[in-house]
């Protein structure tokens, strides 16, 4: 979460939850400041995005999530992080900000599958070799295209296209809402457009080898311990950002 989930901020939930039980995420990252912008050469630049002093540390703990419209540039981008000892890294293709979508990237990706999936296969690329994983943030829809149909779809071009990878390596995040890329703020894009979790309970049954992940509106220990059931995993973000001491009682109650 831009703005939230810096270094610091992932400091704090570790002291809070020490026990290695929870990823946590960095803010996305363009990739462009790898391929262009060579970020990873200047350590204390990198820093302000990416607990690099705890990277032994954390461990797979961390995710350092990038956007890219570029296949290149997300090439790029992982070879740095995986030479970094970065152990899980995600594709944005959520966010509907309008500065992200003038970059061709976030959740205006999900309208172009193929596009999506080649640039998942160029990280996969750079990947090869590591114990580096890759996964895919989404939205369950994008604007109309909100069907089962277009989920699938969206999925099963990341997962061909992907399919020289042992598939139990790609993991796919869902956040259980579509995004509406015109006349809703990205705040609004969080609350305003309704749940649809068995839209990624439907995407599970579909895809039985691929790591899914819920996200969205999970903020209480039964809710987690509920999609826990059925799904890989759950993600939250809000609820921890207003809540840090949450992950403790998850602690608690879920391990």
């Amino acid at each position: 979460m831009v703005d939230v989930t810096d270094p610091c901020f992932l400091r704090m939930t570790r002291l809070i939850s020490p026990f290695g039980n929870h990823q946590l995420w960095t803010e996305m990252i363009h990739a462009n400041a790898f391929a262009r912008g060579h970020i990873h050469k200047d350590p204390r630049k990198l820093a302000q995005h990416v607990p690099l002093r705890e990277l032994n540390d954390f461990g797979s703990g961390i995710v350092v999530q990038i956007g890219s419209s570029s296949p290149d540039d997300a090439y790029e981008a992982v070879r740095q992080l995986v030479k970094l000892g970065v152990c899980n890294i995600n594709l944005n293709c959520g966010c509907p900000s309008r500065n992200v979508q003038m970059g061709s990237f976030g959740a205006v990706l999900m309208k172009t599958p193929q596009t999506t999936a080649n640039i998942v296969d160029a990280m996969c690329l750079a990947a090869r070799g590591s114990s580096c994983r890759i996964s895919v943030k989404c939205r369950i829809g994008v604007d109309e295209h909100d069907s089962v149909e277009f989920l699938q779809r969206f999925i099963s071009a990341i997962v061909e296209r992907t399919r020289h990878v042992d598939e139990s390596s790609i993991g796919i995040i869902l956040h259980a809402r579509k995004a509406w890329l015109q006349g809703l703020s990205p705040k609004e894009n969080r609350n305003i457009p309704e749940l649809n979790y068995e839209r990624v309970y439907e995407m599970l049954r579909a895809f039985k080898t691929t790591s899914f992940i819920v996200n969205g509106g999970i903020d209480s220990v039964e809710s987690v311990a509920k999609h826990l059931d059925t799904a890989d995993g759950v993600m939250m973000g809000r609820k921890i950002q207003e809540d840090p001491w949450f992950l403790s009682k998850l602690d608690h109650h879920i391990y």
